[in-house]
């Protein structure tokens, strides 16, 4: 017996259908390397001492408010 139908899993999307993903892979990508940087930023922030803070112009409060933001706030 011979199947007449391919698997949809055998046939592949056109290549603007992958061209499409792989551009929101890279969308996707970005973002989160982008909100690693910024909790990487914001603990930084907080590792410093009272006269680098003065040294940027923040106080010990600001930068506290700062710091303990979540990675999805801005």
């Amino acid at each position: 017996m011979r199947l007449t139908h391919r698997s949809r899993l055998l046939i592949l999307p056109p290549l603007s259908s992958l061209t499409r993903l792989v551009a929101r892979y890279e969308r996707i990508r970005q973002r989160l390397h982008y909100l690693s940087q910024r909790q990487a930023s914001r603990r930084e922030l907080l590792a410093l001492d009272d006269h680098q803070l003065m040294d940027i112009g923040k106080s010990r409060r600001q930068a506290e408010q700062e710091g303990r933001k979540r990675f999805w706030q801005d």
